[in-house]
């Protein structure tokens, strides 16, 4: 009975799996890649030519070998910039980026995203900044737009329990819409020498807000390898919706699928009764509404 059930658990694991990898496959273009590593890949974008609707939406399945032999696949975006997932409705793409740094001892590495095309979420991120004689600013780049915060505080300071970032060795603030690159930089008022002993280095980041909790041994060493996520806004094109449906040859939303703009254009959508993908004909597929899983 023992190993009846176990071939019944994994006949149960291999349709599963099947169906997922189904269910991805019809998100994209028949041929191309749909999946890198964990991640899907919906059109409109792709990992090659005829895969993606422009070059600013192609993107690249990389794997990459340890010294010790392990293998890493990646999907990554632009240059060098990890994919954790894509997003068509709502349109957005949760990248990973690194933690800025600035230490006593004249060590540093200051972090920069540039999105091309896309935006950094106002929304759902925020810039976070962690130390004790410290400040921090974002700067958007194609602007003199900058926000920041600074921090002072001493051993002695009673730190709020861990998971908040009060203001108290750490800050958090929101920046504007519809930012596409972003350097930024962090200083020390006095290169942290009197709180060298609990707090060598000042770190600040961008992060999707909720991902990062604060406790004080942070103060010690947020390790520069460590890594957010961020969550990045995407639309298909610049266009209005009235402007895109003028030619019909480039109009991006498909059959069942519905017009939607947003600040960096527009975006598509599955009609009321369908799900799927708006990118693709006969990509919206037809629901059961008396289904109770009809997300």
């Amino acid at each position: 009975m023992g190993l009846l059930n176990s071939l019944h658990l994994k006949l149960a694991l291999l349709v599963t799996t099947a169906v997922a990898a189904a269910g991805a496959e019809a998100q994209t273009k028949p041929g191309c890649n749909y999946t890198c590593g964990n991640v899907s890949i919906p059109y409109p974008f792709g990992t090659s030519e005829n895969c993606y609707i422009d070059e600013f939406f192609s993107v690249n399945c990389i794997t990459t070998t340890s010294p010790s032999g392990e293998a890493t696949t990646q999907l990554i975006y632009g240059s060098n910039i990890p994919v954790l997932n894509i997003s068509l409705d709502p349109p957005e793409v949760t990248v990973s980026a690194n933690v800025s740094y600035h230490c006593y001892n004249s060590n540093y590495s200051y972090h920069r995203l540039e999105l091309s095309k896309f935006s950094i979420s106002n929304t759902e991120n925020r810039f976070t900044v962690v130390g004790c004689d410290t400040y921090a600013y974002f700067r958007d780049r194609s602007s003199t737009l900058r926000t920041g915060c600074s921090l002072s505080c001493g051993n002695e300071t009673r730190f709020e329990e861990a998971g908040a970032c009060s203001g108290v060795g750490c800050c958090q603030t929101s920046f504007p819409q519809a930012i596409r690159n972003y350097n930024i930089t962090l200083e020390s008022f006095n290169n942290y020498t009197e709180v060298r002993d609990f707090n060598p280095c000042g770190y600040a980041f961008v992060a999707k807000e909720g991902s990062f909790n604060f406790s004080k041994r942070d103060l010690r060493d947020l390790s520069n390898t460590r890594q957010f996520p961020v969550v990045v806004d995407w639309a298909v094109s610049n266009q209005t919706c009235s402007e895109a449906q003028k030619d019909a040859r480039s109009y991006a939303c498909k059959q069942k699928g519905i017009c939607k703009e947003s600040l960096l254009g527009y975006y598509c959508v599955c009609g009321d009764g369908f799900r799927g993908n708006p990118y693709l004909d006969t990509g919206c597929k037809d629901i059961n509404e008396c289904d109770g899983d009809n997300r």
